[in-house]
């Protein structure tokens, strides 16, 4: 519940931001809406024993998009489930007994962003960012939360082709079933091209990696690395 509130404070003071582009919102604004697949992989090292986890899965997201001359901002949700073998990521309080049966979790992203293009083909944003994790298992859940800061740009090669890429940060808040148990601090890299079909219809592909390390109020730590392969469909109007 804390989580949620603190989100949904974060939530109300970026829509106000976002509204204020909003309501300028004249010729040469611009909607997209679209789907993607991330092929994805969850890995890192256990607190205790140092121990190394694996595993790889199938992610679906949903994306929204708006721009307003220089001001842009958009809302990513993306959703799936890892399984892994016998060792999975660590959990702050709880711990599951040492066995051989798997572990499945299912994890969950929302990425709101706003930003504005300083210079042609470069912008800052804000990323308000939360994720989820929950052990089928049993219920438990971690839940990250934070407001974190990036850098994107564009390159156009061609009418149809541009290269893009962006890189942030993101201090988050830690919670395992509701309390506060410590915080994380992530780093992300995407780069990729985008292919305009038609002057509404785009596709993408790219890379995504993720390093992140916890830093537990017990005084333990557990990194975490998290790749991907995304392909993307958008339509703009």
């Amino acid at each position: 519940m804390k989580t949620l509130s603190r989100f949904c404070r974060y939530l109300i003071t970026a829509l106000c931001l976002f509204a204020m582009p909003l309501a300028w919102a004249q010729s040469g604004s611009q909607y997209s809406l679209g789907a993607k697949l991330d092929f994805a992989t969850w890995g890192g090292d256990t607190p205790a024993g140092g121990k190394s986890f694996e595993a790889g899965s199938t992610l679906l997201g949903l994306t929204g998009q708006y721009r307003h001359q220089r001001w842009f901002a958009g809302l990513t949700l993306l959703g799936g489930e890892f399984q892994f073998d016998t060792v999975a990521p660590a959990r702050p309080t709880q711990p599951l007994p040492t066995g051989s049966e798997p572990v499945t979790i299912k994890r969950s992203e929302v990425d709101l962003v706003m930003g504005y293009q300083f210079w042609r083909r470069v912008g800052l944003f804000l990323d308000l960012k939360s994720v989820g994790n929950e052990w089928v298992g049993d219920g438990y859940t971690v839940n990250y939360l934070g407001l974190g800061l990036g850098v994107n740009g564009h390159l156009p090669l061609s009418p149809a082709w541009t290269l893009f890429g962006n890189v942030g940060i993101v201090p988050m808040t830690i919670e395992a079933q509701g309390e506060k148990v410590g915080r994380a601090g992530r780093g992300a890299l995407n780069v990729g091209g985008l292919y305009r079909a038609s002057p509404h219809v785009s596709f993408s592909v790219g890379l995504q990696a993720q390093s992140q390390t916890n830093a537990y109020d017990d005084g333990t730590e557990q990194t975490h690395a998290l790749g991907a392969l995304r392909v993307g469909l958008n339509a703009s109007f």
